[in-house]
Formats: structure tokens, sequence, C-alpha cells
């Protein structure tokens, strides 16, 4: 299956969503993927913000020849990508909204002149709202979401919702990572292979069995027992434990850079990219407050399920830490094994 980077590298790709979502940066982050040298047309932002935007995804400022058109000029936009597209290798137009000057069509315009073009490299185009024409005419077309939810985070997501290279992608999460750039979240897919037994992990964990990357459920209804738990489980293994509700945050003495408490949910991307990558470097991932992210949240628990149970091919095991109590719903359905003290 093609990624949303593998069919962004031809045609016409139109990219929406709403104010704040992240469909510069994306943008940027593409182009610097599929091209070295990069015509990026704007007309909302000037070069020196695009520069700051192409550094903080992590995208290579060098490769972007940026020009931005007042709304005085935007009738010499067409004329300007015209007479100098061939000195590069693909075009992004922020917004396409931009090049139709007062009374002219903005669909023909894309498609007599940015498809016409897509024909010989590839044109990213970011929209505004939701021109129906365009979407129609695009190759492919991507979206960008973002929504504050009841805890107060900010959650990003992305979606390729039709190619013509490729079928439709699934929601993917990600958020941008200072230093680092787009970071996505996949949803966890276990291989197919036979289980690795962890035979003196699950005595430790009070469990009849366990096996490598599964994800472990320990509840009590005293949440000193369970920093007596997570504190036993770090003095035998290397643990990271992620608060991802403060409030249910567990009172254990850990070390300072093996524990986080998430305030926002790029605070949990970080810890997940960290752990991704081998920055952070631990045999068990610790987690706990999914139970109250459900009660206060509801069904967006699932983002943070999808953060939680990606991580699980990276270490050994997860461990959820949870007082008991009512709900559980869907925060409990993704456990592997799950155990009371």
């Amino acid at each position: 299956m093609l990624t949303i980077q593998e069919v962004a590298s031809k045609g016409f790709t139109a990219i929406y969503g709403p104010p704040g979502s992240g469909k510069t940066s994306v943008a940027a982050k593409l182009a610097d993927r599929i091209a070295n040298r990069v015509l990026w047309i704007s007309t909302n932002e000037p070069p020196s913000t695009l520069k700051n935007a192409f550094l903080r995804v992590g995208a290579n400022a060098e490769k972007f020849y940026v020009y931005d058109f007042p709304r005085a000029f935007r009738t010499n936009i067409a004329k300007f990508i015209a007479d100098h597209i061939h000195e590069y290798e693909a075009l992004v137009v922020d917004t396409v909204n931009g090049l139709a000057p007062q009374g002219e069509k903005l669909e023909e315009l894309v498609h007599g002149f940015l498809y016409q073009l897509s024909k010989e490299m590839p044109i990213i185009g970011v929209v505004e709202g939701v021109p129906r024409q365009v979407f129609y005419i695009a190759d492919s077309l991507v979206r960008v979401g973002s929504r504050e939810n009841a805890l107060g985070h900010t959650v990003r997501h992305i979606k390729l919702v039709k190619s013509r290279f490729a079928p439709p992608s699934e929601r993917i999460l990600f958020d941008i990572v200072e230093g680092v750039g787009l970071v996505y979240i996949y949803p966890n897919k276990r291989p197919t292979v036979a289980k690795t037994p962890l035979v003196d992990d699950a005595a430790l964990l009070g469990l009849g069995e366990l096996y490598k990357s599964q994800i472990v459920g320990v509840y009590s209804a005293d949440k000193k027992r369970l920093a007596r738990r997570l504190e036993e489980l770090a003095a035998a293994r290397g643990v990271y434990y992620l608060s991802l509700y403060p409030p249910t945050t567990i009172p254990a003495e850990l070390d300072e850079d093996k524990m986080r408490v998430a305030t926002t949910f790029r605070d949990i991307v970080e810890v997940i990219y960290g752990i991704y990558s081998g920055r952070i470097k631990t045999r068990v991932f610790a987690v706990s407050g999914l139970r109250d992210v459900e009660r206060i949240a509801g069904n967006d628990v699932v983002d943070y399920i999808t953060a939680v149970a990606s991580v699980a091919k990276y270490v050994d095991y997860v461990v959820d830490f949870e007082l008991s109590g009512d709900g559980g719903g869907l925060s409990e359905a993704f456990l592997d094994a799950r155990v009371k003290i």
C-alpha cells in the first residue's frame, strides 16, 4: 500500500482542513521528501514565516524558493509559475484559493493550469474551505484535521481521502515535535509470528502467562498499591512511565528521566517518538489514566489507546496501571491480559 508521501510524488495533490490544523506543515514535509528544488507560491504568508515553518517540521529550508503574492498582484501568479517552473522539481501553492482573480472560477484555473502542469511534475495545493470541483480535479486528496477534546488536548490527524494511485488510508494521528518535525502514530498491527513467552515477567506481574508485545492491565482500588507494583517492576526491568491524565498520576518513586506527566497530547507523541526512535531506551512502557480519559473524553479515548498500543512492538510489553471503578469499556477492550492487585 502506497503512503501519502508516495502518492504526493506524482500528479496534483490537494491538502485541505480547518485553519490551524497543520496543512502548511504537511505540505512542507511532503515537498521536502519528494523534491530537491521546490517553488513555493504563497498567497497568505511571508517567506520569513514560512522558513520558520519549514524548520519546525524538520524540512530543509534551502530546498524551498518562496515567492509571496499580495492580493493586488495575484493576477500575475499563473504567468510567474509558467515562466519559472522549469527551474524546479515540484510546486506548492499555499493556498490555491488565492490564485483566482475576482470573477474567475477557481476550478477552471486549477484544471486548466495546475492539473495540466502536474503531468510533468508533482504539484501540491493547500486548499481553504471545501471547493468541491477542486477536490474532484485532484489526483490525490488529503484531509488534515485537529480539534480540542474534553481534556483540552489538541489532537491532529491526517487521512488520504482518495487517490488515483492508491486506496484511501485509515485516519492517522500526528503532531509536530520540536527538533524532529512531523511524527505519525500508526495503529498497532501485530505480526503473525510465533509468540515469545516472558515467563519471569509474567510472575512479576502476577499473570499465568505473558508474551512479547502484549498489553497488560493492572488494576487496584489503592493508588499506593499501584505505585508499589510500578516501583517493583522498575527495579527489575527498564521501565518508562507516562501519566496520560495528571490527576491519576501514580505517586511512584522513579527517576525523573524515566517518567513524564502529559499535559498535552503532544507530550504523549513526544514520548512515543522517543521510544520509536530509540532515544528513550526501555524494555517496558507503563501508562496510567486511560480509564479517566474515557470517563471524561468518551470515545475520544480511542486516540490515546491507539497511541499507547502503537508502542507495543517497540518494547517487551506495555502495562496499563489503573484505579478500579466504574466504566472502562474501550480502555479495557484493547488489553491482552488483566490482573487485579
